[in-house]
């Protein structure tokens, strides 16, 4: 009878191969998977637009820029969520 220490060790076996499993992302809230509302711009009147001092209409400008950037950003991180939710803005 030989001791345990002494005793044939099966072969190692090699180790299973990693095994692939998909994983979805979380799905973000409905209020979250909204598309962007965007108001109808100011009037454009040639009479009012003259009427606007020109930093105030500049300001103005500016900010309807970066709302319709966030706007477009909001509408990519919804289709990218939920495909197809938002249409593409031209």
């Amino acid at each position: 009878m030989a001791s345990p220490g002494c005793a044939p060790r099966p072969a190692e076996l090699p180790a299973p191969p990693p095994v692939a499993i998909k994983v979805e992302p979380p799905r973000p809230p409905a209020e979250l998977t909204a598309c962007a509302e965007r108001p109808e711009g100011l009037p454009e009147d040639p009479g009012l637009i003259a009427q606007i001092p020109t930093r105030l209409r500049a300001a103005i400008i500016r900010l309807a820029r970066a709302f319709n950037r966030n706007a477009d950003r909001l509408d990519r991180l919804t289709n990218w969520a939920v495909p197809g939710t938002c249409p593409a803005q031209e």
